[in-house]
């Protein structure tokens, strides 16, 4: 009878551990998946690279791109950091493997047993241990526990690959920001050559009685507006230089004195939707952390039924570290640990649950504002395409005014006025189509960013 009712008392001990908690299926979220961008044109059917920055066709950008991988402090943080998740995922790894433990210290005292009619006896001065454990994973608490820190190696390495999008399109802005400066330095320096010929000419007509002081001053402060715009350009291309240097570890680089306009445009790239998910480095991250913390929630589920460890031991006592034992104790067998009621577990389960669905939000989220970035970036590119066009064919015209409003000044035709006038449209419509290529250029480092490059 009383076999009976133990047996009993063991099997529903049991059920109740299992029945605790019950398995639920990884959370999933469902996203929109089209064969094509909306926004993205027929023609682009080139697909990009890992080396993405070459189709750009400037030497000066690959090789300050080489020495930003190589000595970005950002990307060695990221580095360590996928380190350190190698080392967690061999730490998980080894929870299921037998461990062995040997001990020995000094133990001062007497002690009163029942053997000795509770006389007091010294204690041996030397008391050693030793065992062996090894707890079988029944049910894949272990396991699960494991494929957790795989997943979060994997989110990791991603990571990584994320910081080197970002550093190396980072590194492509701030060149082709200080070409466009380069470039629009050398537009404000022509001009203010043209212009103060033309102040020269306006002094001559002052002293001559021509011209009154009120214009000249005010064609000669037209002059000091430009000087000190060139002042502020040079002022922009120094904090540019010191950036792109920071972005490559502190390297020395030599300042470049090459155009935008030596930037070839590549052609304008498109991915599916699905392509993009499974290759954009931060959206697999955040995948991999998705599944890494159900795997947490997994273990913490596991955790409320029984486990079941073999081991064994044993513990001695000698008058010194190499005599024999006076007296010692030996162990071995299986031990079971039935978790009837563990607050401590239940809250960790919750806990960890709480941290699964908070993963799959993020993801979420994440997937949605990549699809935003995309789609505006396919859209700010098709823009930028038709007003640089337009840009383009103003400027010619422009510049065509420009000619010929110098040769009827030459000839006295036309005013000083007209003339600055002139140059000063001419000038107005070569920055205006200089920040167009730079912001095109910009958008398309931002379509490539929200691609996953390559």
């Amino acid at each position: 009878m009383i076999r009976t009712t133990s047996i009993l008392a063991l099997v529903s001990a049991l059920l109740v551990s299992c029945a605790q908690h019950r398995a639920r299926q990884q959370p999933r979220e469902v996203f929109q998946r089209g064969e094509e961008w909306k926004h993205a044109p027929s023609w682009a059917s080139a697909s990009l690279r890992q080396d993405w920055w070459k189709s750009f066709r400037n030497s000066r950008l690959n090789s300050h791109l080489a020495t930003a991988l190589a000595h970005n402090p950002g990307l060695r943080v990221l580095g360590t950091r996928l380190e350190r998740a190698r080392a967690q995922t061999g730490q998980a790894r080894a929870a299921a493997w037998p461990s062995i433990n040997l001990g020995s210290g000094l133990v001062f005292g007497n002690e009163q047993t029942r053997m000795t009619r509770f006389s007091p006896t010294d204690l041996e001065p030397w008391a050693s241990t030793g065992s062996v454990s090894w707890e079988l994973d029944l049910f894949g608490r272990l396991h699960a526990g494991t494929r957790s820190a795989r997943e979060a190696e994997r989110a990791a390495f991603w990571d990584l690959h994320a910081g080197r999008l970002l550093v190396a399109s980072k590194v492509a802005d701030a060149h082709f920001r200080i070409l466009r400066l380069n470039q629009e330095r050398n537009l404000i320096a022509d001009s203010i050559v043209a212009n103060r010929k033309i102040v020269g000419v306006w002094r001559e007509r002052r002293k001559a009685g021509l011209l009154s002081d009120t214009e000249l001053l005010r064609h000669e402060a037209e002059h000091e507006s430009l000087t000190r715009t060139l002042l502020d350009l040079d002022r922009l291309r120094g904090l540019a230089h010191l950036q792109l240097e920071t972005l490559c570890g502190g390297s020395s680089l030599p300042r470049t004195s090459s155009h935008l306009s030596d930037v070839r445009i590549p052609a304008l790239p498109t991915r599916t939707t699905s392509a993009v998910m499974t290759r954009r480095p931060d959206l697999l991250a955040a995948e991999s952390r998705v599944r890494s913390a159900f795997q947490l929630e997994e273990s913490a589920r596991l955790h409320l039924l029984p486990s079941l460890t073999l081991g064994a031991g044993a513990s001695g006592e000698s008058a010194s570290l190499l005599s024999g034992f006076r007296e010692w104790t030996a162990s071995v067998g299986p031990r079971l640990d039935i978790p009837i009621y563990d607050p401590r577990r239940l809250a960790s389960v919750d806990v960890h649950r709480a941290a699964t669905d908070e993963a799959a939000a993020l993801y979420r989220r994440k997937a949605l504002l990549a699809f935003q970035e995309v789609e505006g970036s396919y859209l700010n590119l098709a823009s930028r395409h038709r007003q640089l066009q337009v840009a383009q064919r103003e400027v010619t015209a422009l510049e065509k005014a420009r000619k010929n409003t110098l040769d009827t000044f030459e000839n006295g035709i036309v005013s000083q006025i007209e003339l600055l006038e002139s140059e000063r449209r001419s000038l107005e419509g070569k920055r205006q189509r200089l920040a167009l290529r730079h912001a095109l250029l910009r958008d398309h480092l931002a379509l490539i960013r929200a691609l996953g490059g390559g």
